[in-house]
């Protein structure tokens, strides 16, 4: 030291140069600046080649610059910082003892494009003995990489402390003994305390006394290491004393060695949470306890028709449990002829969110039975909570049973009026029918009972006569259509009128069809007219016969006792309602073709048939007589698989009717005026002349108040022929004013419709006799003598 002190500035500078030569060929291939900045001279004496390749600047045009220049190559925030009176070069220069002083710099040169590189400067500098700066020598190196990545540490370390201190979570570190080491602002703000108070206090002081304890045992399992994580929803309190629920979510942090170091703890305020929860839950009792009550299914379904919930109406309604339902395809237990509507509905619903559509439909039971019911549909997919369409449900069994019930009675009442609409249709044209068969009738007889046995006419009036029977026979299956038919009732026995008719029955059925008898025996007597019942059973076999056609078939008679109810008589097509009670049925079936439904709706029509060429009113005329003698029918049939007819008649409760012998058909004569009141002027005629020749005298009206007028003018009328149905006054009011005026009065009511259906008009009032259009002379001769020989009965 004392030796360079003691150097001539030209002998120093000469020792630098000296230096120079000797280490120029190692400078040449170093990896950092070297360089010599010589202040005196002002510009540099040295500079590294590695200079050039760093910055970009050519060595030849940087060694020309002054030290006043080279000052713009630092970046501005370095120049003060370096250069400034109270810079790092002067404080350095200001610690100097010597000479030379050593020192390091840090800062960014600009290069040739622009940027910046940061240099480690180490160098030295020289004074002379003035004092006086001479020069700098040193060795920068590149450190431009290693400060961005103490940068990028800084950043992250900032970043880290604004994610810690802004963090929602309370985050805190507490070593073994429970004091807490480090915590972020949160986790003060959550404790209501300063971040100063909160370090270095205890964590268990921070717990609420009712959860001091609670978790206590994972909690020292996280402590042992035998499990390295644990979540817990911990009660805290707060300084001022109020308090909150948090969620703690706890880990450790162990050294190397797997030491535990202290416990990272997160904490979550859930305190909201926990409100939430409660009202969550308290939400859901009042939710099951809805679901309880009510009596309708609230369902929810996934979009591919999988249950997803189902209300506990569900077990009530259906039977099913919710583990039979849940995860299960809804609409695999819709009935078969209900799947496509259903199908299409559930389309609408999920292409319409938020709009309710309704349907019907038939459900299936736990047992296998199917019940009706009503679903309401939303699309709630879109709603995170429920993600699946909510549909109400509820039985409408009844209601649909009471639809069918109003259904049934309107088209009971539509079919009633038809019936009543024909049946007066059919009962006007019996009657007036039957007017004009008396008159054909009793004149072909008299013209008979006239005529020449061996005259050529006879077989023509015979004819007339069979005709005019067969006429009748249409006029009755017609008025029995209308159940206006003559009925004469008694008691019968069904199985005895069946087992007459075996043979008849036999002979007028295919030969390939096959009579079966099912009997039961004793049988109840029914109050009938065996004729009427005859008709009916002929008729029902004789179309069970053509149903079976040429194959090969049987035809069962069955008889019975039935005590039916309300739901059974539903069933039956009669369109008035009959009580329940105890019926006698007769059922004829066949193994036949049977028929469709629409087939079946007509089959009572009158004039209706499956047949080539009709034969009447057939199953009209049945569904007449049946309704005259107040009981029902009931037809099943299916394409196919044939078909049956069940009467039933009401139990009279009467024993069977013996059968009296035949009476005489011989005609019975008598004398005296007989008054006939008739507006057919034909059926006046031909009646006097019957009347004539029975051997009494005939006088005539043509209305009710002609009759009256012409019986209150004599007074040796013997019997009075009275029809029931005229113009002005009819034979109701007739005979009533007939009877104020001669109590004793002998009457004979004359009429197209029968003596029941008389009987019911005349209900209260009590007359003398009947006749029934068209009448033969024997009829109206046997009706004359039951009258005259009985005793006239006075009124009271």
């Amino acid at each position: 030291m004392d030796d360079v002190s003691t150097m001539s500035r030209q002998q120093l500078e000469e020792a630098l140069y000296a230096a120079d030569n000797r280490f120029q060929e190692a400078l040449q291939s170093a990896r950092h600046i070297l360089y010599r900045l010589n202040v005196h001279k002002g510009g540099y004496d040295y500079l590294s080649p590695f200079f050039e390749e760093l910055t970009g600047h050519p060595l030849s045009v940087f060694m020309q610059i002054t030290v006043d220049e080279l000052e713009e190559y630092f970046h501005p925030d370095d120049r003060k910082r370096i250069f400034g009176d109270d810079g790092e070069l002067a404080a350095t220069f200001r610690t100097r003892t010597g000479p030379s002083v050593n020192f390091v710099l840090e800062y960014r040169l600009r290069k040739a494009d622009g940027s910046y590189c940061w240099l480690s400067d180490r160098n030295t500098a020289y004074f002379d003995d003035n004092n006086e700066l001479l020069c700098f020598v040193g060795s920068a190196n590149d450190i431009t990489e290693q400060k961005k990545a103490q940068q990028a540490i800084i950043r992250s370390e900032e970043q880290l402390r604004v994610l810690f201190d802004s963090s929602n979570a309370g985050i805190i570190l507490v070593d073994p003994t429970g004091i807490i080491t480090v915590a972020n602002l949160r986790m003060a703000e959550m404790f209501g305390c300063s971040l100063t108070d909160l370090i270095g206090s205890r964590y268990p002081d921070h717990l609420h006394p009712d959860n001091r304890y609670a978790g206590g045992e994972r909690m020292q399992q996280l402590i042992s290491g035998e499990i390295d994580r644990v979540g817990l929803d911990r009660h805290y309190l707060r300084k001022e004393g109020s308090d909150f629920w948090g969620y703690l979510s706890g880990r450790r942090h162990e050294d190397e060695n797997g030491t535990l170091i202290s416990l990272v703890g997160h904490i979550t305020d859930i305190t909201e949470l926990k409100k939430a929860q409660v009202a969550i839950q308290e939400s859901e009792e009042r939710f099951r306890s809805i679901m309880a009550l009510s009596p309708d299914i609230i369902s929810i379904i996934g979009k591919d028709g999988t249950l997803i919930y189902n209300s506990p109406a569900a077990l009530k309604i259906h039977g099913y449990i919710q583990e039979e339902m849940i995860g299960r395809n809804t609409f695999d237990l819709i009935h078969p002829d209900d799947q496509r509507q259903v199908d299409n509905t559930f389309k609408e619903v999920l292409s319409s969110p938020s709009m309710a559509v309704s349907t019907q439909y038939r459900y299936r039971n736990k047992d296998g039975s199917y019940i009706w019911m009503e679903c309401s549909a939303i699309n709630q997919l879109s709603n995170p909570l429920i993600e699946g369409v909510i549909a109400i449900s509820r039985c409408i069994e009844d209601r649909k049973k009471l639809e069918e019930e109003h259904l049934n009675l309107e088209r009971q009442l539509l079919h009633t009026q038809k019936l009543e609409s024909l049946g007066v249709l059919a009962g006007g044209i019996a009657h007036d029918f039957n007017n004009i068969l008396t008159t054909i009738i009793g004149n072909a007889e008299l013209a008979l009972m006239r005529l020449n046995p061996e005259s050529p006419a006879l077989e023509n009036l015979q004819r007339i006569e069979n005709a005019a029977a067969r006429a009748a026979d249409l006029a009755r299956q017609m008025l029995a259509y209308s159940g206006k038919g003559k009925f004469v009732i008694e008691y019968i026995d069904l199985n005895r009128l069946v087992e007459e008719m075996g043979h008849m029955l036999e002979v007028s059925i295919s030969k390939k069809a096959i009579l079966r008898y099912h009997l039961t025996l004793p049988l109840p007597s029914v109050e009938a007219d065996a004729t009427q019942i005859r008709q009916i059973i002929m008729n029902l076999v004789i179309n069970a016969s053509e149903a079976i056609g040429d194959k090969s078939g049987v035809i069962a008679i069955t008889t019975g006792c039935l005590n039916c109810n309300e739901e059974y008589l539903k069933e039956a097509w009669m369109p008035e309602r009959i009580p329940e009670g105890n019926y006698v049925f007769l059922e004829v079936a066949d193994t036949g073709c049977g028929m469709d439904k629409g087939t079946l709706g007509k089959i009572f029509d009158p004039f209706f048939t499956t047949k080539f060429t009709g034969r009447g009113l057939g199953m009209a005329a049945v569904l007449g007589i049946i309704r005259g003698h107040k009981g029902t029918i009931r037809v099943q049939s299916e394409p196919d698989k044939g078909s049956s007819f069940t009467i039933l008649l009401p139990v009279s409760g009467q024993p069977v009717a013996v059968v009296n012998e035949a009476k005489s058909t011989s005609s019975w004569h008598g004398s005296g005026i007989v008054l006939l009141v008739d507006d057919e002027n034909t059926v006046r005629a031909v009646g006097s002349e019957m009347l004539r020749e029975l051997g009494y005298d005939v006088i005539t009206a043509n209305d009710g108040r002609e009759a009256l007028d012409v019986y209150k003018s004599r007074d040796d009328i013997c019997l009075v022929i009275l029809d029931l149905t005229m113009p002005h006054m009819d034979g109701d009011q007739c005979f009533r004013e007939l009877r104020q005026i001669d109590p004793g009065v002998k009457v004979i009511i004359s009429s197209g419709f029968c003596e029941h259906e008389v009987a019911q008009k005349f209900s209260g009032q009590r007359f003398i006799g009947f006749i029934q259009k068209p009448y033969r002379m024997t009829d109206l001769s046997e009706s004359i003598r039951q009258v005259l020989q009985h005793p006239a009965e006075d009124e009271d």
